[in-house]
């Protein structure tokens, strides 16, 4: 594969990426009522107990203090680091995948309703009687000689 095709293969997954983003983002839209009254239940739940784990944050809180330990902490950002861009790189994968099915659909819907609208023109037929007519010839091109410098 030369770099020009691999150039225009990142360029069609991008194309496809951002058409599964697409569809990806219609498809959560449409759960977004649903969620609502989740959280308006869950708000309601949480106004009521706010005090009391107010309360057991500040003593947790308290404890923990002095129980820090930074070298573990950076090791376990890096290893999820690390998780966060194996994840990314895989649902890059799979948008550039759920982009081409719908770029795919979208192209054979077009073609359906392309070919139910155009109106195919008649053929032209050849009159098998008529005198073929000649293909026109190129000149053929003369050459002058090269002036050799005299001596």
């Amino acid at each position: 594969m030369n770099t020009t095709d691999k150039t225009d293969q990142k360029r069609s997954n991008a194309v496809y990426a951002a058409a599964g983003i697409g569809d990806l983002a219609v498809e959560q839209l449409k759960k977004i009522p649903a969620l609502a009254e989740q959280l308006r239940t869950k708000a309601g739940q949480l106004r009521e107990q706010g005090p009391t784990l107010r309360a057991q944050a500040t003593e947790k809180a308290a404890e923990l203090t002095g129980k820090v330990d930074v070298e573990r902490i950076r090791t376990v950002l890096v290893t999820n680091a690390q998780k966060a861009a194996e994840k990314a790189t895989a649902l890059y994968g799979d948008l550039v995948a759920r982009g081409e099915r719908v770029v795919d659909t979208e192209a054979d819907q077009a073609t359906v309703v392309d070919a139910e609208l155009v109106d195919p023109a008649p053929q032209a037929v050849a009159d098998p009687e008529a005198p073929a007519t000649p293909k026109p010839t190129a000149k053929p091109t003369v050459r002058k000689p090269k002036a050799t410098p005299e001596a």
